[in-house]
């Protein structure tokens, strides 16, 4: 019997590993940019340069922080069924 699949699944889940890390620093960059950016507009309206509706900015970035998460959770149950089936299929076919 050979073992080639562990060494296969040991790949795939390093190379999950790595993708979720770069993930997670993308997304710490976009929040940082974000959060850069409504301080700016906070200052600018402080000084009474722009007039900022703040109800219909924080009901958009909820919104858009619903269907982000939404997404995820639909990738990541995607990719855990295609995971398993393609472990089990690569056992199955080896035996």
């Amino acid at each position: 019997m050979s073992w080639d699949f562990l060494l296969d699944m040991g790949y795939a889940g390093f190379a999950g590993f790595v993708v979720g890390f770069a993930i997670r620093r993308v997304l710490n960059f976009f929040m940082l940019l974000m959060g850069l950016y409504i301080i700016s507009l906070m200052w600018l309206s402080s000084k009474g340069i722009i007039q900022v509706n703040w109800e219909n900015l924080f009901a958009l970035s909820k919104g858009m922080l619903e269907g982000f998460g939404a997404f995820v959770h639909g990738l990541i149950r995607k990719l855990a069924f295609a995971g398993s089936f393609a472990a089990g299929f690569a056992v199955g076919f080896r035996t």
